[in-house]
């Protein structure tokens, strides 16, 4: 499908419920069909971002996609599979909501900035810091959304320095808020464990750093802290 007008953000639940048990699923599609969990706003599109999540997992995506939810084959659709599985790490990761509840409209748009930002800055990891380049492990695995382990977690970008130092790098396309601090903390952590290390640095990128997060971080090593600023240029064409 390639007429946006045709999209549709949502795709029903109770098709995925049949759709889960015709797969060997049964047990799963009942725990997500009764379940009462929430997170900020969300409980029926948390029910969708777990669908998502275990289908992805059992390499079904794609087969429901093809037979329920066609919209997800269009550029908006595929930015709306990355948003329910952006939103089932953050929900399984027990991070919280922001200080302000926002509507589910700006989380996506947010997300979007987001995704703008961390593809741009994988493939200009220089405009950080000279020298830097993106991890690699695998053709199948990167630095870019990098998986901790069977945690769940990804990190935004997972870099390497001139030195050979792994470095975190931290998205934020808003502020930077002082809950930050534990999530970086703990992800350094699990990088060291995972990757079996004994330094890993880490750099925050927001478009505002909080005051809150400057005191939280001031007396730990190895963190970093940038603010990024967007700007626009424009070029009259002949006509």
């Amino acid at each position: 499908m390639n007429n946006e007008s045709e999209y549709k953000r949502h795709f029903s639940v109770e098709e995925a419920y049949v759709f889960l048990r015709e797969n060997n699923l049964k047990s799963i599609a009942d725990e997500i069909q009764i379940s009462k969990d929430s997170f900020k706003s969300y409980t029926t599109t948390l029910k969708r971002a777990k669908i998502v999540k275990i289908l992805k997992d059992n390499s079904l995506l794609d087969q429901f996609v093809d037979k329920y939810y066609p919209s997800g084959k269009t550029k908006k659709g595929q930015t709306r599979i990355q948003f329910w599985l952006k939103l089932y790490d953050r929900s399984a990761g027990g991070e919280e909501p922001e200080e302000e509840e926002e509507t589910e409209s700006n989380d996506e748009r947010q997300f979007a900035y987001e995704k703008d930002l961390q593809s741009y800055l994988a493939n200009n990891l220089n405009k950080i810091e000279p020298g830097l380049k993106l991890y690699q492990h695998s053709d199948d695995i990167s630095g870019l959304e990098f998986p901790i382990g069977n945690t769940g977690r990804r990190i935004d970008i997972l870099a390497i320095d001139k030195s050979g130092v792994y470095v975190i790098i931290e998205l934020k396309v808003s502020r930077g808020y002082e809950r930050t601090a534990g999530q970086v903390l703990y992800y350094q952590a699990m990088v060291k464990k995972y990757l079996n290390v004994s330094k890993v640095r880490i750099i925050i990128v927001a478009n505002e750093v909080s005051e809150e997060l400057k005191l939280a971080l001031e007396t730990i090593p190895n963190i970093e802290l940038f603010e990024y600023k967007l700007s626009m240029e424009l070029q009259r064409v002949s006509t």
